[in-house]
């Protein structure tokens, strides 16, 4: 990991930790609220802020709704906190908005914890900054993530996760996953197409009950346990920490290997080592 990286995620833990030890101090709270149409949207996306998010599909839902409960240490601070829901041509925009860099000085903070309802049937594109999120019963979605604890299932279709810290839980997908994280463990269950990790920093990965095949593109540190999976197996580069392999129904093709043990067990397919492994 670069020192620019380690920079920024002990800038995000940072932020993060000083949100969660002052999430029961806050002197003023206000709830926020907002809600729109959804007929004829092809897409919504969400820009979140400091707090926790969950954003939940809803079949048969008419609108995108949303409801925050705003946190601030001060009065001005909490009245600039706002949930903004929007419409351009079919894509429906839910932005939370904060105060500037400028507000924020000395011991001020600011945050929302939000909750989001959309229908089950439309696609999803979110960012979100610190905080856990949890997201469940979507369509194809494109997740960005910067700390906290990450928690995605039931996805009915396609899947795209971007996180910086914080652990990953994907469970129950019916599409393709792809995967890119700096740190944080990994877990990954219950998915019907391919699995794709582009690149893994640091923490374990679990990847099991996969229909299709999976690839690890780059992986620096911590265990990979892989399992159940109906296609091939594919770890490009892994530079430290333990693989372990299991009941893969294609073949199993270990590419660039540093430090660490490498376990193999009823593999069909053919087995691929690096020289000396």
């Amino acid at each position: 990991m670069s020192k620019g990286l380690q920079l920024v995620l002990c800038a995000l833990l940072g932020a993060a930790a000083f949100i969660a030890a002052h999430a029961d101090e806050c002197k003023f709270t206000a709830e926020r609220t907002g809600g729109i149409a959804v007929a004829g949207a092809k897409r919504v996306e969400i820009r979140a802020g400091a707090g926790d998010l969950k954003v939940t599909g809803r079949h048969g839902a008419g609108e995108v709704s949303a409801v925050g409960r705003a946190c601030a240490s001060a009065q001005t601070l909490l009245d600039q906190i706002q949930i903004r829901i929007t419409r351009a041509g079919d894509v429906i925009h839910v932005d939370v908005q904060m105060p500037d860099a400028e507000a924020m000085e000395g011991s001020s903070f600011a945050m929302l914890d939000l909750k989001v309802d959309l229908p089950d049937d439309v696609p999803l594109v979110a960012f979100d900054s610190s905080g856990d999120a949890r997201f469940q019963n979507l369509a194809s979605s494109d997740i960005s993530d910067s700390s906290g604890e990450l928690t995605i299932e039931d996805i009915k279709g396609d899947l795209k996760v971007r996180d910086s810290s914080g652990d990953i839980e994907v469970d129950h997908v019916s599409g393709n996953v792809q995967l890119e994280d700096s740190s944080g463990d990994i877990k990954v269950d219950e998915v019907q197409g391919d699995v794709l990790v582009s690149s893994d920093s640091s923490g374990s990965m679990t990847i099991r009950h996969i229909g299709k095949g999976v690839r690890v593109a780059q992986d620096s540190s911590g265990d990979i346990d892989i399992a159940d999976v109906k296609g091939n197996v594919n770890i490009d580069s892994d530079s430290s920490g333990g693989v372990d392999v299991e009941r893969v129904g294609g073949s199993f093709t270990l590419g660039n290997k540093g430090s660490g043990d490498i376990k193999t067990a009823e593999i069909k397919g053919t087995i691929s080592m690096p020289p000396g492994r």
